[in-house]
């Protein structure tokens, strides 16, 4: 079983990675889908409270999931806001059988499609450095 910590020192530079090479994003956050924050990292110029985004991943998270239930009866993947300058994106994640939201904020000059293709390349990364870090565990 995976720690948070270990979680976070694995995750980490791939969060900063991401950060620091994409200068349209602004925030990435990982939090547990009952609302816990797990690890984030903004721009120097962006404020936000972990606790309060983890809350808001959750909760979209729950919503977004029992929509594509009832309608689709799927599970839920991918959700996006659109903002006045920039969007939101919101991914379920599942490492080492635990569910995970991750969350990743960017400028306009980030379209959509970037930004999908960004958080959904960094989802399955975070999933493949935690699943060998299981395999090494184990």
């Amino acid at each position: 079983m995976l720690s948070k910590d270990v979680l976070v020192t694995v995750i980490s530079p791939l969060f900063d990675s991401y950060l620091n090479e994409n200068e349209g994003i602004e925030v990435i956050c990982l939090a547990t889908t009952d609302g816990f924050p797990v690890h984030h990292v903004m721009k120097d110029t962006n404020t936000f409270e972990a606790d309060k985004m983890a809350a808001a991943s959750s909760t979209l998270y729950s919503v977004s999931n029992a929509v594509t239930q009832q309608i689709l009866d799927k599970q839920f993947k991918i959700t996006f806001i659109e903002a006045e300058e920039g969007n939101i994106a919101f991914v379920a994640i599942t490492i080492d059988d635990k569910n995970f939201v991750l969350a990743m904020s960017a400028r306009q000059s980030i379209n959509i499609a970037s930004h999908r293709m960004l958080i959904n390349r960094m989802a399955k990364e975070i999933i493949a450095i935690t699943y060998d870090k299981v395999d090494a565990i184990a």
